[in-house]
């Protein structure tokens, strides 16, 4: 593989990889193509493996993770729904959506409360901690998109979380009862 490397503005230490053979670039992007594929994956580990991290760390947080999880992937369903005008649906998905923000909330509290801290400002982290779960879920279901034609059809971890978080209740008591 033929590469030369150029040094640009050596105060900012930048390397620019410049490829001159077009081999070497369709070789490129196919590694970053599988690169992206895998990290794709793993940036998102399966209810399961939040479920198995709550129970063996003892660690009550996982809990308000998996729930802003199930609210993230609940306010991009209603945005979809929003674009595709099924007004009813998106408010459906909304206020579920806005259901597991409350039980993030409650279950921040009550850790702040078991570590003697004084709870200020929880449903701003909670909004915080869902938006940059969207922002996951948000470029998964684009990449769907993109490969198939459907968002969330064909990707079976969201369509298997999809279903899971539809269901409030049983999520609840799957979540502390595992």
């Amino acid at each position: 593989m033929n590469l030369r490397f150029v040094m640009h503005n050596l105060c900012q230490k930048k390397l620019t990889l410049k490829l001159t053979n077009m081999k070497s670039r369709k070789l490129l992007w196919a590694v970053v193509l599988l690169l992206s594929q895998s990290s794709q994956a793993a940036e998102l580990s399966s209810f399961d493996e939040e479920r198995s991290k709550y129970l063996s760390y003892k660690d009550p947080t996982r809990l308000s993770y998996l729930y802003n999880r199930c609210a993230a992937l609940q306010l991009n369903v209603a945005a979809l729904l929003s674009r595709k005008k099924q007004a009813q649906g998106a408010k459906d998905f909304e206020a579920l959506a806005q259901h597991y923000m409350v039980l993030s909330e409650a279950n921040e509290r009550e850790i702040d409360k078991k570590r003697g801290l004084k709870s200020k400002d929880t449903m701003k982290t909670v909004h915080r901690s869902v938006s940059n779960v969207a922002e996951t879920y948000t470029k998964r279901m684009k990449s769907n998109f993109a490969k198939r034609g459907d968002y969330i059809v064909g990707d079976p971890q969201l369509e298997s979380e999809l279903a899971e978080c539809n269901l409030p209740n049983e999520f609840k008591k799957k979540a502390l009862a595992n």
